[in-house]
């Protein structure tokens, strides 16, 4: 199977995976080797930053979670467009341009 240059599947699995490392990432990031006031202060805002960040994360996957509609999408719209110009210009059909 030939791959679509125009679908973006290789990239949303990649971008699929950064998603799910840094969330992996975040879940792990407690620094309990930071001592005095700076360790304190990350521990003290570690959740609301942590919170943030997972929002930021929920919306990225969102938008990624919405890509695979959108190709789908574009795929009906061509093949939609391929049937008009084959009903429009049959002698297309018998050139082989289909």
């Amino acid at each position: 199977m030939i791959p679509d240059p125009l679908s973006p599947g290789l990239s949303l699995y990649a971008a699929h995976g950064l998603v799910d490392t840094l969330r992996a990432s975040l879940a792990g990031a407690t620094c309990p080797q930071w001592v005095g006031v700076a360790g304190d202060s990350y521990r003290n805002q570690h959740g609301e930053l942590l919170a943030c960040a997972q929002g930021v994360l929920d919306q990225i996957q969102a938008a990624l979670d919405l890509v695979p509609a959108f190709d789908e999408e574009r795929n009906r719209a061509l093949a939609r467009t391929l049937v008009d110009a084959a009903l429009s210009q049959p002698e297309l059909l018998s050139l082989g341009a289909w």
